[in-house]
């Protein structure tokens, strides 16, 4: 097969091709009884010929790749996502769930009118390492405990433990009690990476014109801090499996400020349409009436993981926390999306490689519970996520 590009893209000879291409040229030209073996001096100009016209091809895979926003990677994809008026995110911020106990009727402020704003104006919280933890949305708590979602203060990786965050920052009467008792459900990145800008232009490209859920998506998804946003629509006249009511939204956003995203949905959501969420944000119309956005948080819960790793190197000494640190790290979860363990095995594969390799992960499973073990697990609910922690990866070398 010669290089070509055609209706199908850019076509490439392999290494294989190239070199039996090569072979059989310097067979033409010194006939047919030339050693051409690996080890001969021919065979090795040969190796190193194939391996030079392989680097070529592969660099214009790469240039050719870069066009697609798609396939393209760094700062080449930069380029491409801004045809779309998108930028990487500089860095994102962790968000975890933290329980709040209150003894009567407590308001909370919240980072309601700017989720990127660096001071963070708003309740907070910290854990036993001094890191500070910001109410996202403004609250009225009554008698009893309540999960509420918070965002570290700092951008970038802020890591926690559960049960740690427990000390308050701002004291407020009534709060008697704070703890951290799921994982986050997200960890916090220094910039955006690839794979989740790919994504996040793919999804932000839904133009209003497409209809207004895609619209309304495709906003929400645009806005600052917003790291996932899941949309769901019950057109029926009745309560659908889902629980959404009859004609009815649910949109479930990670991050991004509670007034930016009541606003898009007082622009884009379509009359007569319910909305079911928890959070809700008023919004003042042109008119002077109230409008009332709700929309509802992603929920964390926690998955286990557990897989042996078989050698492929006699006596070969594993890191087990980089290994573990490498998937918590990059198997990373949208809204409502089922775990599997072919994602769980490709993660645990490059991790093995990340520390040096020499095995490779056999007997992958994965649990709700930590007890009962399976190879597919979905969410309880739409608005779940998975999370990962190290403390819940066990690793056994065999």
């Amino acid at each position: 097969m010669p290089d070509i590009i055609d209706q199908d893209g850019l076509q490439v000879k392999t290494a294989t091709q190239i070199r039996a291409d090569l072979e059989q040229g310097f067979r033409d030209i010194y006939g047919d009884d030339i050693n051409i073996d690996q080890n001969s001096p021919d065979g090795q100009i040969i190796g190193i010929v194939t391996q030079m016209a392989v680097d070529i091809r592969e660099l214009a895979v790469q240039v050719n790749n870069g066009f697609n926003p798609d396939r393209a990677f760094g700062r080449t994809l930069d380029e491409r996502v801004v045809i779309n008026n998108i930028e990487r995110n500089g860095g994102n911020y962790t968000i975890t769930d933290i329980d709040l106990t209150v003894d009567r009727t407590v308001n909370l402020q919240g980072l309601d009118d700017n989720f990127n704003d660096p001071d963070g104006a708003g309740y907070s919280v910290q854990d036993d390492a001094g890191n500070e933890f910001i109410l996202i949305d403004s609250a009225t708590l009554t008698a009893g405990t309540t999960s509420h979602s918070f965002r570290a203060r700092n951008n970038g990786r802020v890591e926690t433990t559960i049960g740690t965050i427990t000390n308050p920052v701002t004291i407020v009467l009534g709060v008697t009690a704070i703890n951290n008792s799921s994982a986050p459900t997200t960890i916090g990145q220094d910039e955006e990476s690839d794979a989740q800008l790919r994504v996040r232009r793919q999804r932000s490209v839904a133009l209003a014109s497409s209809g207004y859920l895609n619209g309304l998506l495709g906003d929400v998804l645009s806005l600052d801090g917003v790291s996932d946003a899941k949309l769901y629509e019950n057109f029926t006249n009745a309560t659908d499996a889902n629980g959404l009511p009859p004609h009815s939204t649910w949109l479930i956003v990670e991050g991004g400020a509670s007034t930016d995203i009541g606003q898009e949905i007082y622009k884009n959501k379509s009359y007569g349409s319910n909305m079911k969420g928890d959070v809700e944000d008023n919004i003042i119309t042109a008119s002077g009436g109230l409008f009332t956005a709700k929309f509802d948080r992603p929920s964390a819960e926690d998955l286990y993981i557990r897989f042996d790793i078989q050698r492929t190197t006699p006596l070969y000494v594993f890191d087990e926390a980089v290994i573990k640190q490498y998937i918590e790290d990059n198997l990373i979860y949208s809204i409502g999306q089922f775990a599997e363990t072919s994602l769980v095995t490709s993660a645990a594969v490059l991790g093995i490689a990340e520390q040096g390799g020499g095995g490779v992960p056999i007997n992958v499973e994965i649990s709700d519970n930590g007890a009962d073990w399976d190879d597919f697990l979905n969410v309880s609910s739409l608005d779940g996520k998975w999370t990962l922690d190290v403390s819940r990866i066990t690793i056994t070398v065999v």
